[in-house]
């Protein structure tokens, strides 16, 4: 008998925000995530949840997700009290959280570590405490619970016991924590002040933005909101179950705001400061959604915008919901898609915009929704403005492209056609005929890996060639590149997308790293040194396209790049400085933890304490 082929989505159910709000059809839903082979716990390719209890010090059953049972009714019903539930939550975001920066990038994301680490690992029930986190030794998310306040609970019962692991909002963000730190590895040294608040903001991006996809919630609260989605709701509210737990008596955070460009001088706390990113985020959403549903106000409204009183007709909302869907989807392809544009070290927030800006115009030159011009606009409001631009057009946002670099050709040359084959085989969608599935496939390595990572694992692995040719090629171009000597390969990927129009982009993505040697080992930094580099996009062709660097002084420099980069030192140590003035702790620390300060202050554990 001829095998039926294998599915290549699984529906699985989850609290789209979190239990708070009871288990009706918007509280609860059914996504879909990729249909890959699972051990019990859930156990996949690239993640692997461990349901050990650190408090009760005990293994809770492992869930099978492949079981008949399960499978027929879409995963388990949600529930508070089941930790298979639990487990179950935790991969499932975290799956469909992977799955829209693999989208958005042109590649599939590896969350292997080395020969220690074979997939990211998800804790549910890793420890009590009102905390989150994502920890780098570990290669793990750790995820706490709590009791909830007994003054003033919220919506929870005092003292009534609040997991972490069940909130869509928390869940994604740790998990977005642990992709940034495998695309952009120094995104976790304080370097100044907008850098762990970009990693932050991000993160409460992307976790925000996805509430857009659950259909059912989405309906409801433009019903609610009759259309305006700038009232608080659901949809742009951040862990609400937990910031009520802990008698804060609202959510974690928001996407709302009211603009104050003198803001962005006094913020510091990173979580504080990235809700400045995400709000200008979000007002470029708010924009073009507005835009986006002009015509269908018009239409039921005869022409006059002013809704009538009573309930919005289903067939309105239901429209109303696509286009905010569609239009969300878009931001965080955005968002994410930025990523390749920007520099390897040292982020401030006037980079990402430039990088969403430069990203986007490459995959969609005539932005017909008008998108980018309004991210522009949201940033330009709350005084967000990079270094060394003239204005905020557009033209001048936009990364300058690379001219007058030699191509990347010789012993790379060769090797291209194999990497684009590699990264093509692993971001193809698996077969769904069981006769191809059932072969023997060689193990692919992923670049996401660092060098020394990629090295030590015994698999087919052509990227040591790959990564000489183009140290090779970079040494004879130090000048062009903006670097002091032969970098370090930090990263590089074959990508491939498609725009709106349907043309297939394809490129390279690599990221260039070099050190300060003599900031290494100096206690004045704290154990983060100074770094420089620079990414390359790379057409398939050869031909360098940008070089978006952060270049370390020198007279390799051009005289303003120079001054530039003498500034960026400068601000590092002035950073440095005022954390230490900030820090009551720094007078009575050993030399020896004086000299990892800065360091220690990478932690996300300490970061999320309380918020």
């Amino acid at each position: 008998m001829q095998e039926l082929p294998r599915p290549t989505a699984r529906p699985l159910q989850i609290f789209p925000t979190d239990p708070t709000r009871g288990y009706s059809a918007a509280r609860t839903a059914t996504i879909l995530v990729e249909n890959e082979i699972l051990e019990t716990g859930p156990v996949g390719a690239r993640l692997e949840v461990i349901d050990y209890d650190g408090h009760a010090k005990v293994f809770y059953d492992r869930v099978n997700l492949d079981d008949p049972a399960i499978l027929m009714h879409g995963g388990l019903t949600p529930s508070e009290s089941d930790p298979r539930f639990h487990q179950q939550m935790v991969y499932a975001v975290a799956s469909r959280t992977l799955a829209n920066f693999d989208r958005a990038l042109g590649r599939r994301i590896s969350m292997r570590r080395g020969k220690r680490f074979d997939r990211l690992r998800l804790f549910p029930h890793a420890f009590r405490g009102k905390n989150a986190f994502y920890d780098r030794d570990r290669h793990g998310l750790l995820f706490g619970y709590f009791d909830a306040d007994d003054d003033d609970p919220g919506a929870n019962i005092p003292k009534q016991t609040v997991f972490t692991c069940l909130s869509h909002d928390i869940i994604a963000h740790e998990m977005t924590h642990a992709i940034v730190d495998r695309l952009r590895r120094y995104f976790l040294e304080p370097t100044n002040v907008d850098v762990l608040a970009f990693h932050e903001g991000f993160a409460d991006i992307v976790a925000l933005l996805q509430h857009f996809s659950f259909r059912d919630l989405l309906a409801e609260e433009i019903q609610r909101g009759r259309g305006d989605l700038r009232k608080p709701t659901l949809l742009v509210e951040l862990a609400r179950q937990f910031g009520f737990a802990t008698g804060s008596g609202k959510a974690l955070r928001s996407a709302l705001d009211k603009p104050d460009r003198k803001l962005l001088d006094s913020v510091v706390e990173p979580h504080a400061r990235g809700s400045i990113l995400v709000a200008a985020v979000f007002d470029g959403f708010f924009a073009t959604y507005q835009s986006r549903i002009s015509d269908l106000i018009r239409i039921a409204t005869g022409g006059t915008g002013e809704l009538p009183p009573g309930d919005l007709a289903p067939d309105l909302v239901n429209r109303i919901a696509t286009e905010a869907a569609k239009t969300a989807q878009r931001q965080l392809d955005m968002c994410i898609r930025a990523f390749d544009y920007l520099p390897p070290v040292d982020i401030t927030f006037g980079d990402y915009l430039r990088a969403i800006v430069t990203a986007d115009f490459e995959l969609n030159p005539d932005d017909e929704w008008g998108q980018r011009a309004a991210l522009i606009e949201g940033f330009r409001q709350r005084g967000i403005y990079p270094a060394g631009v003239g204005s905020l057009a557009e033209d001048t946002l936009r990364w300058q492209a690379a001219l007058a670099i030699p191509p990347i050709r010789d012993s790379f040359t060769h090797l291209l056609p194999q990497l684009l084959q590699m990264e093509a085989q692993r971001f193809t969608k698996l077969s769904t005929d069981p006769r191809v599935t059932k072969l023997e496939t060689r193990e692919i390595i992923s670049v996401e890996e660092s060098v020394d990572e990629a090295d030590e694992v015994g698999a087919y692995n052509p990227w040591k060639d790959m990564r000489e040719a183009l140290v090779t090629w970079a040494t004879g171009n130090l000048h062009a590149l903006q670097l002091t000597g032969p970098p370090n390969v930090a990263s590089l990927n074959a990508v491939f997308r498609t725009a709106p129009s349907g043309a297939l982009l394809i490129e390279l993505v690599a990221q260039l790293v070099e050190t300060d040697s003599a900031t290494e080992n100096d206690p004045r930094y704290g154990g983060v040194p100074v770094r420089g580099g620079s990414t390359i996009i790379v057409g398939v062709d050869g031909i360098v396209r940008y070089v978006i660097s952060k270049p370390l002084p020198g007279p390799h420099l051009p005289p303003e790049d120079e001054v530039r980069a003498v500034d960026r030192v400068e601000r590092q140590e002035r950073f440095i400085d005022a954390l230490d003035d900030r820090d009551p702790m720094t007078p009575y620390l050993c030399p020896g933890q004086y000299s990892t300060r800065m360091k220690a202050r990478m932690s996300l554990r300490a970061l999320h304490e309380g918020h």
